[in-house]
């Protein structure tokens, strides 16, 4: 038997482990203790936490009408915080792009200077083909017309401003219109008297080049080549839409000129304003060949200024050079660019398309005008089984007769129309793959004009210049050149990039509750590090805990071996 003076009240106190107190299940208690665990942390968080207000949650000298009360101001806190901070998110997620001005000007020799495209009003020498006799006949019934003249005639109707398809059979297709305007149209040196480039006489031949446009054959100054804007590989093999052919290798719209290269390159440009840096073309019309019935009683020429990377379209753009007058246009540029950080962005919230974002069947160099076209042509052969003949096209594809140009007419309303939605369900499928936003870097030049009468008779009688050239003809001038010699430019930039959302939100919630980085920092600690080192601090202490004995008492006596079990049981 074991002595009376050892310790029995240590076993009982052992054994309290396993009876629940009170006669609550274990369960219960646990459950108790947990959430009695939490309140603790989250009492020592709202003490010594750094947002403002919350250490008035807790505290033993605060009554509960003012634990109420500051509960209430910080929820009213934080639903003013989540407004606004939502506010900032959806004007982030809408526009996050703003247009402003660059740091500094751009000067002109960074950007190439205009292409000019001239198309003449007067399209075919009066000895190919008098256009109104032909008319009178066709109309009236009478008269020997040749198939030859009739050809020419119909090819003509299609560039007269005049619609006079109202009086002539049926013809569905006219495969053939091309070739007979190039057959008809008037040579080089009927519409060119002089050219005069950076204040140096220059041959208009080697300015010059021939395109082909929807007011027929035209020429081009500074365009480039066909096959740096047109995907050949998809066009149709009849006939040439550009003839230009040198090389523009050292210039690209999103890249600019390569360094180093002076003014040798192309498309051409100039270092100076003023018209003695730009282009004068010196023009003629012969009296002789002027029809007023095509011409619409306007005689001279129509010009368009455009970039060297697009297609010229006279009849959206274009202004008009009458004979005897002298034209002066004095280019402002207007260029676009893009910073580097807003290409992360979808092309719907930039509101722009990188070159390799969208894809052109036709052309290779992604335009706003020159995508329009595109969608132009595929509608029109949606609608009307045939396209114009200057629009773009596939070998398989026909170019529109006589009876079709209403359709194409009508074709090309509806797709100005489009944005009131008054178009069947097939044709709005196909008008919204169009969707032509302009190019993310992108140029167009504004024009200022003025002209005055050219009393060029004057001048070629007391010198005798242009006698031979100017007999039974009138002359016109345009000139064309830079305003200044620097341009302020546009930059698309970040409205609110992720910093700035940042900054704002952290505003915010630093105006309203007084929080910071740290305070979030504090939450996870309160909540996430601080109940976990707790926890494993419990456990370990209960892993490495002592059994307590009474003290010792003098005169007892205590056998090893049961000292030794106590210690296995403790």
């Amino acid at each position: 038997m074991a002595p009376t003076s050892i310790p029995i009240r240590l076993y009982s106190d052992r054994a309290k482990k396993f009876v629940s107190p009170q006669g609550r299940p274990t369960t219960v208690r646990k459950l108790k203790e947990a959430s009695n665990v939490g309140l603790n942390i989250f009492r020592d968080y709202c003490a010594n936490s750094s947002i403002h207000g919350f250490k008035y949650f807790v505290g033993a000298n605060r009554t509960r009408a003012e634990k109420i009360w500051w509960a209430t101001m910080c929820i009213l806190s934080i639903y003013g915080c989540g407004s606004l901070i939502q506010t900032v998110f959806d004007k982030w997620r809408r526009d996050p792009v703003v247009v402003t001005f660059a740091e500094k000007p751009t000067p002109i020799y960074d950007i190439p200077f205009p292409a000019v495209t001239i198309c003449p009003i007067t399209k075919v020498k009066s000895s190919v083909l008098n256009f109104t006799a032909v008319y009178k006949s066709v109309v009236d019934g009478s008269g020997n017309i040749t198939e030859e003249e009739y050809d020419r005639f119909l090819a003509m109707i299609q560039v007269c401003d005049f619609s006079f398809n109202q009086f002539l059979p049926n013809q569905h297709f006219d495969d053939n219109l091309v070739h007979v305007l190039q057959d008809m149209a008037l040579s080089f040196d009927d519409l060119f008297l002089r050219c005069i480039w950076r204040n140096k006489y220059t041959s208009c031949e080697n300015l010059f080049a021939k395109t082909l446009t929807e007011r027929g054959i035209c020429y081009t100054f500074n365009g480039l080549s066909e096959d740096v804007i047109l995907r050949k590989e998809e066009f149709h093999r009849d006939f040439d839409h550009l003839s230009e052919k040198k090389s523009s290798k050292n210039w690209s719209m999103e890249q600019g000129y390569k360094p180093n290269l002076g003014l040798d390159v192309y498309p051409r440009r100039v270092v100076s304003a003023g018209s003695s840096a730009g282009l004068i073309v010196l023009l003629k019309s012969d009296l002789q060949d002027m029809d007023y019935l095509c011409g619409n009683s306007f005689q001279g020429f129509q010009a368009q200024i455009h970039t060297p990377n697009q297609i010229p379209q006279i009849s959206s753009q274009s202004i008009r050079v009458p004979m005897n007058q002298a034209l002066t246009v004095r280019i402002d540029p207007f260029l676009i660019t893009t910073s580097k950080n807003v290409k992360s962005y979808s092309a719907q919230k930039r509101r722009c398309y990188y070159p390799q974002e969208r894809y052109l069947r036709f052309f290779r160099i992604y335009t706003k005008r020159n995508c329009e076209l595109e969608c132009l042509a595929n509608f029109t052969l949606h609608m009307c089984g045939c396209v114009q003949y200057s629009m773009p096209r596939p070998p398989s594809v026909h170019i529109c007769g006589i009876e079709r140009l209403e359709c194409c007419e009508q074709a090309e309303s509806i797709l100005q129309e489009q944005g009131l939605g008054s178009v069947d369900n097939s044709s709005r499928m196909l008008l919204q793959s169009c969707y032509c936003l302009p190019a993310c870097i992108f140029l167009e030049y504004k024009t200022e004009m003025s002209q005055a009468h050219f009393d060029w008779q004057r001048l070629t009688n007391t010198i005798h210049l242009f006698e031979r050239e100017m007999n039974h003809s009138e002359m016109s001038s345009i000139s064309i050149y830079y305003k200044e010699a620097q341009f302020i430019s546009i930059k698309r930039n970040q409205l609110f990039g992720l910093n700035d959302f940042i900054a704002n939100c952290g505003g915010i919630l630093g105006l309203f509750m007084g929080v910071s980085l740290l305070s979030i920092v504090e939450i996870l600690y309160y909540f996430t590090m601080k109940p976990l080192i707790n926890h494993f601090m419990t456990k370990y202490r209960k892993n490495h805990k002592i059994a307590a004995v009474e003290p010792y008492v003098p005169g007892g006596t205590y056998s090893t071996t049961f000292n030794r079990f106590l210690r296995d049981v403790a």
